[in-house]
């Protein structure tokens, strides 16, 4: 649940909205049916057996599959590092609040977060024989590349650039907005996020 005080009931809800609406879509898009940890995605290239560090997951996940949120997890250390005495996308609890706004999040969205967490765990298994969240900073990175192409307004048509455009946004979005990084953000000229902020997901 989100907790957050009277006075700043509104704020950040705002907040709240404006990450749930980051992509809003069109009534027939809503329409559809989204995947779930059972259904098979059309882009789905081969399935995957779950490792042993997959099985052991967390299994309280709203949305994802424990082999996506250990994908999301991974991405999420690479997207948002900490720096500056800022805390990194983990340390401010990003994935779990992904998994919690996902799971409310309209139906193309869940299917781009779904297919593109699944795509980028078939590439790193193609190219090096492992999971991503398995894989070195320097070989997930490699796998990150479409990010360094040159920013258009229009978003990529290929599933995994427009997955990564999206994921890298709403990690920074979702950090930034944390209870933890505004209290490490707390006394300085260019605090961000102060007092409207979303807590921790319980």
């Amino acid at each position: 649940m989100l907790r957050c005080d009277s006075v700043n009931l509104m704020k950040r809800r705002s907040v709240f909205k404006s990450l749930l609406g980051a992509s809003a879509l069109a009534p027939a898009a809503a329409a559809q049916t989204p995947p779930t940890s059972n259904q098979p995605t059309a882009d789905d290239a081969f399935k995957i057996d779950l490792t042993v560090p997959d099985a052991v997951a967390d299994p309280r996940h709203r949305f994802f599959t424990p082999q996506q949120y250990a994908t999301l997890g991974k991405l999420c250390d690479l997207l948002g590092p900490a720096y500056n005495s800022k805390p990194s996308a983990k340390e401010a609890e990003t994935p779990q609040f992904l998994d919690f706004l996902l799971a409310a999040s309209p139906a193309e969205r869940q299917i781009l977060y779904a297919q593109g967490l699944d795509q980028l765990d078939i590439e790193a298994r193609l190219r090096n024989g492992k999971a991503f969240a398995e894989l070195s900073e320097s070989d997930a990175a490699q796998l990150l590349a479409p990010l360094k192409d040159k920013w258009t307004w229009k978003a990529p048509k290929e599933l995994l650039p427009r997955f990564l455009r999206e994921a890298k946004n709403d990690v920074m979005r979702a950090t930034m907005n944390s209870k933890v990084y505004a209290d490490a953000a707390a006394g300085s000229r260019r605090a961000t996020g102060v007092n409207t902020y979303w807590d921790v997901i319980e």
